[in-house]
Formats: C-alpha cells, structure tokens, sequence
C-alpha cells in the first residue's frame, strides 16, 4: 500500500474527528465583554431579572442627588456673582458718556467708569454692583439716579463640557444656560457615540467671593473625595423634575459625556464592540453585527445590563418576533451584552453540513 492509500483510507474517520471537535467548540466570545455569555454571567457577580442591587457605591450616588438638589434649588433665579473677565453693560439716563456702555472687570476684579471712577466689582451681585453705581453717581452727578446694569458675559463662572460632545470646551455661565442640559445643549448636544450616561462633577462655585473654574484634573482623575454623580439619561426620575439634568450649573462644575459602546456575542458575523448611538436596539446591534449566522436561535436572545453596584440583569428576547411587528424591542445601553444561542435542532443540521463541506475541501486539497 503506498503513501497515497493510506493517507486517502485515512481522510474520512480523520475528518469526522476534526468536525466533531470543532462543533463542540462554545459559540465565539467577546473580547473585553467581561467574559460575560447568555448561559452564565461573571463569576461571583449576582444576577437578578429586572433587580438593582442598591450597594454602597449605587446608594451614595442616589442620595446626593437630592442633597444637591436641596443645595442649589434657589440658585436659578438668583443673581450672578461677578468675577475677574466678567463683562458688564451699564446704561444711565441723562447720562450720553453711560449709554449702553460696557466694561470689563479687571484681574484685580475692579472696573472704571465715567463719572464714577475705579470701582470694586468682583464678589458683588449685580443688584449690589448697580448700587454701589449708584450710590458713586447720587455723591457726583445726579440726584437719585436710574442705573441698569446687567451681565453681558460671564467669563469667570465657567463649566467644563467634555466627552462625546460636538463641541467640547469651558462654558461660561448666562441666564439662557444655567442648567445641566442647557450646557450640554451649548456643546452642540451629544455626538454619535455618546453613551447612556453622563458624568457630573460638582463644583464649589455659586457662593458670592468664590470665583470658581472647573479643574481639568478633577476630570482626568478625580480624586476619591471628587466621586462624580453618574447620570443615566434613560432613567425616568420621580418626581421628573429631581432629574439632575435639570439642576443648576455653578461655576467650577464639570460635565463628562461617557462614550457608549455595546458588545455582541454568540453566533453573529461579526462578534465584537460597537459604538452606540443614541435609540440603537437590540435587533439594530445584531445587524449591525452582520446578522446571526445559521445555528442561531433568535427566540431565545438575552441581553446583560450590569445595574449600579455590579449586580448582572439577564432580559431574554425573542427577535424573530420583533422583527415581525409581535414584540417590543429594547433600547440598548451603553455596557449592554447582546448573546446570542445556538438552536439544539439547526445545530445538528449545521453540524453535518460543516462536515460534508470540509470533507470535501481537505479531500480536495490531499488529492491536489
């Protein structure tokens, strides 16, 4: 018997080995998806079906919500505090010199003007600056005068907007934005890969004779005493207007827009991270993973969402239904692991399928 018999006598029981072992191979995981599959989650993590965990770190950041909401509710209608850079318009009838005129509070947070001299300006209100003007004009010029004074810009009340933001930068502070929402608004709003959540950094500002600028450190970095109060944008708050986005920006304040991505794993074509955007569903994360491939079992889809503290919540879907109009589907979360299971009947079909097809091609190359 020659080489070329013995190689040929051996293909078939040699194949249905190399076949059988590679179908019992677990469907491909997702590298960085915390090791994490549809039949079992992280080890040690608990696991709940529409359960949060409510541990330390989950609990700190709830509760200081309110806390800093108890903190700066009077802080929407309340005056500014002026600073060094800020940019003031004073006008004062009967007075041509002080029509519209406007001036620039100087580093050493003063600012001249006619009639009215070197002025302290830094650390007032605007109603105390307007009658400290007063006060300055009523000893010179008139006799009870009229003065309106109002900030035209406020340089030295500035919130930092970083992340996945259009335009990301240092925001100074104006009646039209005071709010979370409004800055991220001013950033131009959330790009194409922002996740579900949002990073606030409280500032110390706010008070009158603190001039606060956000610290681009404290974002970097922070500190273990600067823990930043995640924001989940697609929580529903109760009462709806406790919801942080709402909540009065102060000077020093820093806002951090997460990146979102979710993982897609299991018998899909293309197994792996993807950018979230924002209203992206479980049945869009699967096409844009190339769709499932054969085995998979499209009525038994689950995805994990890791709650705050850690804790694994397991939602199971059936995308074959969704697809038809007979069930919801679900908006995804940036973290979210899409698994998807192979069917026990296709895989059996699969499974010969695969080794007709490699017999044929590794009988093919020994022939060649």
């Amino acid at each position: 018997m020659n080489t070329r018999q013995r190689v040929a006598r051996g293909t078939p029981a040699f194949c249905v080995i190399l076949a059988l072992a590679a179908c019992a191979r677990p469907a491909p995981r997702v590298p960085g998806a915390n090791d994490m599959t549809a039949s079992q989650p992280a080890a040690g993590a608990p696991v709940s079906h529409n359960a949060v965990s409510q541990t330390e770190t989950a609990v700190s950041h709830d509760t200081r919500v309110p806390a800093l909401w108890q903190e700066r509710r009077g802080l929407a209608g309340a005056d500014f505090c002026l600073g060094p850079g800020d940019l003031v318009e004073i006008s004062v009838p009967r007075v041509p010199e002080m029509q519209g005129m406007r001036a620039r509070v100087s580093p050493t947070g003063t600012i001249s003007l006619p009639n009215v001299g070197t002025i302290q300006a830094a650390g007032a209100t605007e109603a105390q600056l307007r009658d400290r003007i007063r006060g300055r004009l009523g000893q010179t010029l008139l006799r009870d005068p009229q003065v309106t004074l109002f900030i035209a810009e406020n340089a030295s009340q500035q919130v930092s907007v970083t992340g996945a933001v259009a335009r990301p930068g240092l925001y100074g502070l104006s009646r039209q934005n005071r709010t979370v929402a409004d800055l991220l608004s001013e950033a131009g709003g959330m790009n194409e890969r922002a996740g579900g959540t949002v990073q606030f950094y409280p500032g110390s500002g706010g008070g009158c004779g603190a001039v606060a600028r956000p610290q681009p450190l404290l974002v970097a970095g922070a500190t273990p005493g600067a823990a930043p109060i995640e924001i989940d944008l697609n929580r529903e708050w109760q009462p709806p207007a406790e919801n942080p986005l709402n909540m009065p920006a102060v000077g020093g304040d820093a806002i951090v827009v997460n990146r979102g991505q979710y993982f897609v794993d299991g018998w899909v074509q293309k197994p792996g991270a993807y950018d979230l955007s924002p209203g992206t569903t479980a049945l869009g994360g699967l096409t844009a993973a190339g769709g499932a491939t054969y085995p998979a079992d499209l009525k038994q889809v689950v995805v994990w969402r890791t709650e705050p503290g850690g804790t694994k919540k397991q939602m199971a879907l059936d995308v074959a239904a969704i697809r038809h109009g007979q069930a919801k589907d679900l908006t995804l979360q940036s973290g979210d692991v899409v698994s998807v299971p192979a069917s026990t009947a296709k895989m059996a079909a699969y499974s010969g399928y695969w080794i007709v097809t490699n017999m044929v091609r590794i009988g093919a190359g020994l022939s060649f």
